[in-house]
């Protein structure tokens, strides 16, 4: 009886947490018991609130339009015989509104589930619309690939996944496939590698991801995130420790493009020097 109030509370919680309130004012999303984070406004405002922003994203498109445009001129492939691979959060949705309604980062794993994909606020970010409708012309696949927990199902019955996925529809994204983390299941859900191997090599492992449809194997020409985490084998311990002249980020600019987030991501457990 405790446990079924404690969940009927949550539950409404949840429900309150939806609701607009009048005269235009924005719906209270803040996830209950919320800590406020002043340490993330200036990085909020510059995502927010910059020119620089906006310029940084369209550059990386546009950089990658060329990259990939030029890839189908020397190979000449068939249609539908490659692909690309993009981040979803901040790569291709902007989740900033939480951050800037809740003075929050959106931290536990349940509650970004529940507050970014079920929401359906997240908007496109710049240059990535007319770039996944481009790769669709260019005879590519679109794969969309995120740490999402694609285990989340809403207490409204809605999966992460299928929330997910009408998001990116709804802000006129052209993909072919979504696969998520299982969060429920896999040993390190933040582990892209097993998700990427999954496209290539078309091993689709349901311990580890939950996925929207299966694609022919295919090779990635192209990837894309805000983390270096979101790319093939890098971690951000290495990476960080490399001099700044390492062969190993030749890459970035050549098949591997990687967007500004100063809100959160894996470098946060990087120290200072």
């Amino acid at each position: 009886m405790k446990r079924s109030r404690i969940t009927m509370t949550t539950t409404l919680l949840l429900l309150i947490s939806s609701i607009a309130f009048a005269n235009n004012q924005c719906p209270v999303v803040c996830a209950p018991n919320t800590k406020k984070n002043p340490n993330i406004l200036q990085a909020m405002k510059w995502y927010r609130d910059s020119a620089e922003k906006k310029a940084s994203y369209r550059q990386v498109y546009n950089v990658a339009t060329d990259y990939v445009k030029e890839w189908v001129r020397q190979h000449h492939p068939q249609p539908k015989t490659w692909g690309v691979v993009l981040d979803i959060d901040e790569t291709t949705l902007d989740n900033s509104w939480y951050c800037y309604q809740c003075n929050s980062l959106l931290a536990n794993p349940v509650n970004f589930s529940h507050f970014v994909t079920i929401s359906k606020k997240s908007v496109a970010l710049p240059g990535v619309v007319a770039f996944t409708q481009r790769i669709h012309e260019l005879g590519g696949y679109v794969t969309m690939l995120s740490n999402r927990d694609g285990s989340y199902v809403d207490p409204s019955g809605i999966t992460a996944l299928q929330a997910t996925i009408d998001n990116l529809k709804q802000q006129q994204v052209t993909f072919d496939q979504v696969i998520l983390a299982n969060n429920k299941n896999a040993k390190h859900p933040k582990d892209k590698n097993p998700r990427f191997n999954a496209v290539i090599h078309g091993c689709y492992d349901p311990d580890e991801m939950v996925w929207s449809n299966k694609l022919p194997a295919h090779p990635v020409i192209a990837y894309f995130g805000d983390n270096i985490q979101d790319f093939p084998r890098l971690k951000q311990a290495i990476m960080y420790a490399l001099p700044n002249d390492a062969q190993q980020y030749n890459k970035f600019g050549q098949g591997y493009f990687i967007l500004p987030n100063p809100l959160y991501g894996s470098w946060q457990g990087n120290s200072s020097s």
